[in-house]
């Protein structure tokens, strides 16, 4: 109980701190773990409620967020890769994200609104100006008109562009890709957040898949 209660402390210091993701000292600290042959998988799911005060209500609400921590045996390397990395409820699977496409962007377009819809009503007038030659002086002439006219379409109106990003929309994007789980080779234990794009409900059971060249193995998260 002591190193468990010394890992959740190390964790909530890290969090505060703004720092990447450190392992707890073992495996089996985390709710949920197995291993394969060259590397012991843990994890535990972030609860919503931290996710909300570490990055953003809609991130809480769009992702589920998942710390993951691997071991690598004495002696072995481990290529750590979130495309190994599932997410399963039910007959679902979700793949992971990657930390650089989730966060707070500020949208370039999207589709019209249905009240931006037709028909639309579009008014226009100009100034012409004609120049040419006097039939019986041979003389050039310019000639001046005006004109008007209305038109009726069914096409959409664009909408008006969205307003800018908050100011602390990067924060949240720094603190995404800073927390995440570092890929690449490992040698070492290594952690930090994998994120699930997926709108969660209370009674949502999660399996956390892991699968490489070594096997597969199903990390279950208890229920709540």
């Amino acid at each position: 109980m002591r190193a468990l209660g010394l890992a959740t402390f190390l964790a909530i210091l890290a969090i505060a701190d703004d720092t990447p993701v450190s392992p707890r000292p073992t495996p089996t600290d985390y709710p949920a773990h197995d291993s394969l042959k060259t590397a012991a998988i843990a994890a535990a799911i972030v609860p919503p409620e931290q996710v909300k005060k570490i990055f953003s209500a809609d991130t809480a609400k769009t992702y589920v967020v998942v710390e993951v921590a691997v071991y690598p045996q004495a002696g072995s390397s481990l290529d750590v890769d979130l495309i190994d990395f599932a997410l399963k409820t039910g007959e679902q699977v979700v793949r992971a994200s990657e930390p650089r496409d989730i966060g707070n962007a500020w949208p370039s377009a999207k589709n019209p609104s249905i009240g931006s819809r037709g028909p639309n009503v579009t008014t226009e007038a100009g100034v012409i100006v004609d120049r040419e030659t006097d039939p019986i002086t041979g003389r050039p002439r310019t000639s001046v008109g005006t004109y008007e006219g209305v038109a009726v379409s069914n096409y959409p109106r664009n909408d008006p562009p969205p307003p800018p990003p908050s100011k602390n929309s990067g924060d949240v994007d720094d603190k995404i890709r800073k927390m995440a789980l570092a890929q690449g080779p490992a040698k070492a234990p290594v952690a930090g957040y994998i994120y699930f794009r997926y709108h969660a409900r209370k009674q949502d059971a999660f399996t956390l898949n892991y699968t490489n060249d070594d096997g597969s193995i199903d990390l279950k998260f208890p229920s709540k």
